[in-house]
């Protein structure tokens, strides 16, 4: 809550900085220090002081949060005081800090009976206000399950979530679980098939989930896992009459109603006859005119309207709310979608950095734009020898060494040019986003290393340009705007074909334009043909299909069924330019296939 209401702020930086209240937390960490190599050589100078988070907040009129505010030590926490009271702060040997307006700062305390918690002094509880926060409402706390759990046994999330609520009123408990046991509970059925969940099973998995986030009371006399499975009969009971087979079979029609809604909207677009729109590819006509010349919402390069100006393509502006009503690209909107940590994307990417079959990656202190190829020796070749690739060549021809065998190392131009069209909409929105964060994450390492340039574009039914190419931007801010991206509406792929296009037709190297989506049109151009003609103009576009829905059809059908749309995606492109990825662990399909796009690939 505090992050949205910083990011909802706006203005510096540091309008939310954070800290974690433990014996490490000094007062010199709260304010902050000089430098000690240049106070040696200069004195102490106001330009060698190097701020603390306290220090911070004061200038920026931000929030600072102190996690575990009780656990800290007294001696620290009395540097808040006068900063609290009088909105200054005396730092020796620097001078007085007045603290802008907006300057707050909130800490979170743990009930005093938990381990290492300490009561405030009373001039420093004095100097606060208490904000009791109580669990979600059920219906909240349904949607937070649903955000982070997705579609994984949403026929269960209802039981895990009350299963949770019914810990808290609970005689023999002190404390019950939060919302954080519901997700962990159905994150754990989400491994097992239907008829793999009997009544044992269900409550080895609900012990697994919230024996270690209820607090059993001491005067009890039996473990918490006992508790757990009380709670599991008295919601069966409750709910379902007692009876596992009836939570199974509801279960089984909330999912099955999901997956018809998904089949409806499936089915809903191009048309009710799937023949007719094979046949005659959806729609006879699009709903919307577009100029013949012009991408709505497309600025010309260099923003002057004059092709070849600039490398950088901008799109629409990327602080420019929605028809949803959210604005993607800031901080401290609500979003909707799956999120997974920052860290598993870069940690994934740099697992599955893309090589050349032949080439070394350059190292990182050579400069952009270049990389070394192993290639025969000859005249004109460069004088790094490859150790590594000539011993291997010597050693197979023995008998009857080639000069061919001689390698070197040599220095090459990148060649591509790579473009992710992420799709999010609502259809999408969700774990797919890791998918094209990964992606991004991954051609930022070769971005880095000079062997590719790359640029991420996000679109539903508007264009949201992430990262233009040729513009410098930290991967981790790359990554992070992606995951946040809101849950959009409709679904325009001519709009997105059409921004591929511009791109490949005004810039000087060849573009790869990769398009992660599930291929239904909703909006703007959605008949086969329309499509295919544009698609025809991109001299370079691979699509990687992937859609929930396909998979949980399969999950409950057991057998694997293309759906119009995948099929649409496969005519255009081909086999060798289309695959099919599930889940984001399965990004190395889509890598195996731009790595074999030919001697331009990546």
């Amino acid at each position: 809550m505090l992050r949205a209401l910083a990011g909802h702020l706006g203005g510096e930086t540091d309008r939310f900085v954070d800290v974690t209240g433990d014996e490490q937390l000094t007062a010199h960490a709260l304010v902050g220090t000089f430098d000690p190599p240049l106070v040696l050589k200069g004195g102490y100078r106001p330009e060698y002081f190097m701020p603390g988070p306290l220090v911070r907040t004061m200038l920026a009129g931000g929030i600072l949060y102190v996690e575990e505010l009780n656990r800290a030590p007294s001696g620290a926490l009395n540097v808040l005081m006068t900063a609290l009271s009088e909105g200054y702060l005396e730092v020796p040997r620097f001078g007085r800090i007045e603290s802008k307006n907006g300057f707050t700062v909130v800490g979170a305390l743990n009930p005093l009976d938990d381990v290492g918690t300490a009561r405030l002094s009373r001039g420093l509880a004095d100097r606060f206000i208490v904000l009791e926060l109580d669990y979600q409402p059920l219906e909240e706390e349904m949607e937070i399950v649903r955000r982070r759990c997705g579609t994984a046994r949403v026929g269960f999330h209802a039981f895990a979530v009350e299963v949770g609520r019914e810990s808290r009123g609970h005689p023999d408990l002190r404390h019950g679980a939060s919302v954080r046991a519901a997700i962990d509970f159905v994150d754990l059925l989400a491994a097992y098939q239907p008829d793999e969940i009997d009544l044992e099973t269900l409550r080895l998995l609900a012990c697994t989930a919230f024996a270690g986030k209820v607090r059993v009371r001491p005067t009890v006399n039996r473990a918490a896992c006992a508790i757990v499975h009380e709670l599991i009969d008295t919601v069966l009971r409750r709910d379902h009459g007692g009876s596992l087979q009836a939570l199974l079979q509801s279960a089984a029609g909330v999912e099955g109603e999901r997956l018809a809604e998904a089949e409806g909207e499936r089915r809903g677009a191009p048309g009710d006859d799937p023949e007719v729109a094979l046949e005659q590819g959806g729609q006879s006509a699009s709903e919307e005119e577009r100029s013949s010349d012009e991408i709505p919402g497309m600025a010309r390069p260099g923003g002057s309207g004059d092709p070849g100006q600039s490398r950088s393509v901008p799109m629409v502006d990327r602080d420019q709310s929605s028809e949803g009503g959210a604005e993607p690209m800031t901080a401290g909107g609500a979003f909707p979608t799956h999120r997974r940590a920052l860290e598993e994307v870069l940690g994934r990417a740099r697992e599955h950095v893309l090589r050349a079959r032949d080439g070394v990656a350059h190292s990182s202190g050579a400069h952009v734009g270049s990389w070394l190829r192993s290639r025969p020796w000859s005249p004109e070749a460069g004088n790094g020898l490859d150790l590594e690739a000539t011993a291997e060549a010597w050693v197979a021809t023995a008998t009857n060494p080639q000069s061919d065998d001689i390698r070197v190392l040599v220095r090459e131009r990148q060649t591509r040019n790579h473009v992710i069209l992420i799709d999010h909409s609502g259809s999408m929105a969700g774990k797919k986003l890791e998918l094209g964060a990964t992606m991004a994450a991954i051609l930022a390492e070769l971005s880095a290393a000079g062997r590719a340039d790359y640029g991420v574009v996000a679109f539903d039914q508007e264009l949201s340009e992430v990262k233009a190419l040729g513009e410098e931007q930290d991967v981790e801010q790359v990554v992070d705007r992606i995951l946040r991206l809101p849950e959009g509406r409709a679904t325009d792929l001519g709009k997105a074909f059409g921004v591929a296009l511009q791109l490949s037709e005004r810039l000087p190297e060849a573009t790869d334009v990769v398009l992660i989506s599930d291929c239904m049109p909703t909006k703007g151009e959605r008949t086969f043909k329309g499509l295919a003609g544009l698609i025809k103009q991109v001299p370079s576009l691979y699509i990687c299909f992937t859609d929930e829905r396909s998979a949980a059809i399969q999950l409950f059908h057991g057998e694997r069924q293309m759906n119009l749309y995948e099929w649409w995606a496969r005519r255009w492109v081909g086999e060798e330019r289309f695959r099919e990825v599930g889940e984001v662990e399965e990004v190395d399909r889509l890598i195996d296939l731009l790595s074999s796009g030919g001697p331009g690939g990546p």
